[in-house]
């Protein structure tokens, strides 16, 4: 495929207004593009970057306390095969929900790895000295607080329930526990700073309708391939499915790969997919994932992927694990 991206865009502007100034930015995993992700350094730096909204993915440990940590799995963002080798379930995997927060704290947190043990991300964080560690959610949520008091901000949080399914089959109620932490923050009504998101659209609908949640949700969509919940994504990005999520939540976050017209961009025309205009037309919040400028899609560079996204798609934002040349971006429109 070559497509000439720059001159296309740049026709298409002279005739389509920017959205940029609406446009969000979602620091994904705190600033994931350059320290280890979810902690709090990374949180801290991600501040400093002022993105709109700082996500946090939450499990749960075996003691009922909310962590922040990606997977409901350790051993890839983490020395937890060397340090309880003995810990692993059958399929000899370490879940977060069999350690007490106490013994996940004796852990250091690394740079995410593949089966291989390299880095997922080559050329990102390599230092192997300084100690990340786990952090809470509370944590998290204080810390961001604390430095909207202190600088006079009002950046956001963006939680997301991790495998709650899961959870509840291990008899926890990971949602109950996320909505009790908004809470406590004072960041669980609709006018809050915060959107709560889940990748399962059954547990969206148990979260506003059983648990009464009356703050921003996002559903979270991915493909049935990846097995994330028992969710037809298929079917949510149909017309019908989106009239009914529509009921539900307030936004969706897609994967930016689901954004435009496969058969379209084939032959060289950067053309939304249809389910996008059905979902503008119910009005949903869109913010995609994930932009970074060292896993681009083929064929965009940094400036055309984010035009692409803000005036053909017309997305609110994007989650970004490298905030400042997406802020950079969003200065110039």
């Amino acid at each position: 495929m070559c497509l000439n991206f720059s001159k296309y865009v740049f026709l298409l502007a002279m005739f389509v207004a920017s959205n940029a100034m609406g446009f969000d930015i979602i620091a994904h995993r705190g600033a994931s593009g350059y320290l280890p992700e979810h902690t709090l350094e990374a949180a801290s730096l991600a501040y400093g970057q002022s993105p709109d909204y700082i996500e946090q993915d939450v499990v749960i440990t075996k003691d009922g306390i909310p962590i922040v940590l990606h997977d409901i799995h350790l051993e890839t963002v983490t020395n937890v095969a060397n340090r309880y080798p003995s810990r692993a379930r059958a399929d000899k995997r370490f879940y977060a929900l069999d350690f007490t927060l106490a013994e996940l704290r004796t852990l250091n947190v690394n740079e995410r790895t593949n089966s291989d043990g390299d880095n997922v991300f080559a050329n990102r964080y390599q230092g192997k000295n300084a100690q990340f560690k786990i952090a809470t959610l509370v944590e998290h949520f204080e810390l961001i607080t604390e430095l909207n008091r202190i600088y006079g901000q009002t950046i956001g949080v963006y939680p997301e329930v991790k495998s709650p399914a899961w959870h509840l089959e291990q008899g926890v109620d990971a949602s109950k526990i996320v909505i009790d932490t908004l809470t406590t923050f004072n960041l669980h009504t609709a006018s809050a700073k915060s959107y709560l998101q889940c990748f399962d659209y059954n547990e969206l609908k148990r979260i506003r309708n059983d648990l009464g949640y009356e703050g921003k949700l996002v559903m979270l969509i991915g493909e049935n391939s990846w097995g994330e919940s028992s969710t037809d994504y298929d079917w949510l990005r149909s017309e019908e499915g989106l009239e009914e999520l529509a009921k539900v939540v307030n936004g969706v976050g897609p994967w930016i790969g689901q954004l435009l017209d496969p058969q379209q961009l084939k032959e060289g025309k950067v053309i939304p997919s249809p389910w996008v205009a059905w979902a503008h037309r119910h009005k949903l919040t869109m913010h995609p994932y994930t932009y970074r400028v060292d896993a681009l899609p083929p064929g965009f560079n940094q400036q055309t992927l984010l035009d692409v996204l803000s005036n053909i798609v017309k997305v609110h934002g994007v989650f970004t694990d490298q905030v400042p040349p997406v802020k950079m971006w969003r200065n110039t429109q």
